[in-house]
């Protein structure tokens, strides 16, 4: 039943989302930074952007799969010099890899970036995301106040005024 219940856990399915606010980029990235966020963590913050991952640590890796397929490749490497039929264990190195490919933990990059040519703020989620982190965001993202081009009313205004 544990089992069961931890890979439900950690299944994830593909987030995006996208919206124009009037809020500016800087607020509008620290109140997600603020917000807590189910088992989710800031890996990495930039002046535009957010990366959320899983506060978690996991210690397998990228780096680690890459060193233990080298480590893989030498040995096969030394053992072929006694007999070269060894070689055909070469890609036995990529079994390091499956379970780096094989991870669907949440992961996920925030950005806000102005819009200059309609005006607001542009923010953009995209990544992998579990439902509890899906329904977070939605709840967040739905409460930002929508952008309202503020120009084009002034100019038609002005344009209505002027035709008096």
């Amino acid at each position: 039943m544990d089992l069961i219940r931890r890979s439900r856990r950690h299944r994830t399915q593909a987030y995006q989302f996208s919206l124009r606010t009037n809020r500016p980029p800087d607020d509008a990235l620290r109140e997600i930074a603020d917000r807590r966020l189910p088992g989710i963590g800031i890996a990495e913050a930039g002046p535009n952007y957010l990366i959320l991952k899983p506060e978690r640590r996991h210690r397998y890796g990228g780096d680690v799969a890459v060193l233990l397929a080298v480590l893989i490749v030498l040995a096969v490497l030394i053992i072929a010099a006694v007999s070269p039929v060894f070689i055909a264990l070469l890609p036995v190195a990529v079994v390091p890899a499956l379970p780096v490919l094989l991870d669907h933990r949440p992961d996920l990059a925030v950005s806000a970036v102005p819009d200059e040519e309609v005006g607001g703020t542009r923010v953009t989620v995209h990544g992998q995301a579990s439902a509890e982190l899906a329904a977070a965001l939605d709840a967040y993202l739905g409460s930002l106040p929508r952008f309202e081009p503020r120009a084009a009313e002034g100019v038609a205004t002005r344009e209505a005024g002027s035709r008096r």
